[in-house]
């Protein structure tokens, strides 16, 4: 198969004659399919590295939360892209849909333009899928696991859908905050801008939809909803660490994440306390726990591989 016609199928810029060629080519054979997903892996990488900027292809920026220069060889986010052959109940096939999958690894963030212009933070440790290019008819939608921050292109005819493992958040055009931790089956989304709508997956009569500054949570098996008093929170996005009032060991469940590191704590005493303030991320864990010593009474200390912080 021609190397263009891939690059044109994969940016969504492909005929309808090219995008029947691609798929009949790819289910003729084992062989062929495995040559797509290749070509589609290099496919990433090249919008990942650009030389320039050309024709739809969609942006993305890898960002360090330690402030270092990136480097080619270090697997900054795996972008994995899958092809999905989607036949209906008659003979004739429907165009191939590529969906592309951006795995978030600790201590990075993900900075990525759609193909509708709606532009995603993805931060550590999250994970996001979403077609090549959206389809002329029904919602827009993406799946979600983690955190992001999203600045949704208005479209009414075609409402944009976040989809959680427990949550769906339908909206037209509107910024906001999505944080789903399937590990402790934590959920909030938090509105900035505009309008949503979030509603149970399992249970879609169960709606809530939210105002500008407003946030909903899952507390004890119930979603509500809270006013936003301080959009700190979600300064992430410019590499700022910003909590207030945050228990001790859920803070530095975050640091985990945030610096790529295993952190034990053995002082029982600060299971408990409570912490609060701001601090970029460049500053460096080390820095961050000395400025909390002087309230934590606690002392840390790093192994000898540099992979685990012990705080006592």
């Amino acid at each position: 198969m021609d190397k263009e016609v891939l690059h044109r199928f994969f940016m969504g810029t492909a005929s309808f004659e090219e995008e029947e060629a691609v798929c009949d080519w790819a289910e003729a054979s084992p062989v062929n399919h495995e040559e797509l997903i290749k070509e589609r892996k290099c496919f990433d990488m090249m919008l990942m590295h650009p030389v320039n900027e050309t024709g739809n292809a969609k942006r993305f920026s890898l960002n360090s939360f330690a402030g270092n220069f990136l480097k080619i060889a270090a697997a900054i986010a795996l972008v994995v892209s899958v092809s999905f052959y989607i036949l209906n109940s008659s003979i004739h096939k429907e165009p191939l849909v590529a969906m592309n999958r951006i795995e978030v690894p600790p201590g990075q963030r993900v900075n990525i333009t759609l193909s509708d212009g709606t532009n995603i933070w993805l931060n550590a440790c999250s994970e996001l899928v979403y077609p090549n290019s959206f389809g002329k008819e029904g919602f827009r939608k993406v799946k979600l696991k983690g955190e992001a921050y999203f600045n949704v292109s208005k479209d009414i005819e075609h409402p944009f859908i976040v989809e959680t493992s427990q949550y769906d958040i339908k909206v037209l055009g509107t910024t906001f905050n999505v944080k789903s931790d399937c590990s402790d089956d934590s959920f909030s989304t938090a509105l900035i801008e505009g309008s949503v709508e979030v509603s149970e997956r399992n249970a879609g009569h169960n709606k809530v939809r939210l105002s500008p500054m407003q946030m909903v949570r899952l507390k004890a098996g119930k979603m509500t909803i809270d006013s936003i008093t301080n959009t700190d929170n979600y300064l992430w996005t410019k590499g700022l660490i910003c909590f207030e009032n945050i228990e001790f060991p859920e803070l530095m469940k975050r640091f985990e994440n945030i610096y790529d590191i295993q952190i034990n704590i053995h002082n029982t005493k600060l299971q408990k306390y409570k912490c609060s303030g701001k601090c970029r991320v460049s500053d460096g864990i080390d820095f961050i726990l000395q400025v909390l010593q002087r309230n934590g009474n606690f002392t840390f200390k790093r192994s000898e591989d540099n992979a685990v912080i012990y705080i006592n």
